[in-house]
């Protein structure tokens, strides 16, 4: 299991569009996406899920995602998420070509200071 895969699709679900963040079910994708390359996965749906709760309160406190406020006289939908301009910043970086390798290989903490570091030798 990739933990910044994960985190790239943490942050894609949390976009504010009108629709509740769903932890479970992008764990549930995720498990089902390993599963196809590898049946013997060792990670079980249950462990992936709780990692993923975890990260998800993760990028919370580091500023990546909040809480998404109604907008233009909508109603609020209870439990959307959105990213920062910060998450918004790094999840597009991750969808580059080998970003998420990168991440890995450099075991990059889930910490502010350590993404913006990667995110500017990135763009350098």
């Amino acid at each position: 299991m990739e933990r910044w895969e994960l985190i790239k699709r943490l942050l894609a679900g949390a976009n504010g569009c009108g629709q509740s963040f769903m932890v479970g079910l992008i764990a549930g994708t995720y498990v089902r996406d390993l599963a196809s390359i590898d049946p013997d996965i060792e990670s079980t749906r249950s462990e992936v899920l709780e990692f993923a709760d975890e990260l998800a309160d993760q990028l919370q406190d580091v500023g990546l995602i909040r809480p998404a406020v109604a907008r233009g006289g909508n109603a609020a939908i209870l439990g959307a998420m959105e990213r920062t301009g910060f998450g918004d910043e790094l999840y597009q970086a991750l969808r580059g070509t080998n970003v998420v390798m990168l991440f890995e290989s450099m075991q990059a903490d889930l910490e502010a200071g350590a993404i913006r570091r990667i995110l500017h030798q990135l763009n350098s």
